[in-house]
């Protein structure tokens, strides 16, 4: 018998309602996900995602705290363009050429994963 869940999600990415990586988000992996992520995000975001690093007192604006309510909002598709080109007058730079499609998925998730 076949699965109507999966014909209804199909149905949504073809027709844009449902962004492709949150269909795959799935299959993301938050361990490896945190390995990326403490190799180059917490000098500035910190080890538990906060913004409080001991580098974050010389940023301005300081980083962003990826646990507040304000990150979490955010779409995969929205935080993935911020990791890949980084943001405009900030520290933020972007890791399109060193992060591949599968790290980005990655850190996401391990981002998701975090607690406030």
């Amino acid at each position: 018998m076949r699965s109507r869940s999966g014909w209804g999600i199909a149905t949504l990415i073809s027709l844009g309602l449902v962004p492709i990586t949150m269909a795959v988000s799935g299959q993301a992996n938050p361990d490896a996900g945190k390995k990326l992520y403490m190799a180059n995000c917490q000098n500035c975001h910190g080890p538990e995602g906060k913004g409080d690093s001991e580098m974050a007192a010389y940023l301005a604006p300081p980083p962003a705290d990826l646990t507040a309510k304000a990150t979490k909002v955010k779409t995969d598709a929205q935080l993935r363009k911020i990791i890949m080109e980084g943001r405009t007058g900030t520290a933020m730079t972007g890791y399109a050429a060193s992060l591949s499609e599968a790290q980005v998925d990655d850190v996401l998730a391990y981002i998701r994963s975090l607690k406030s």
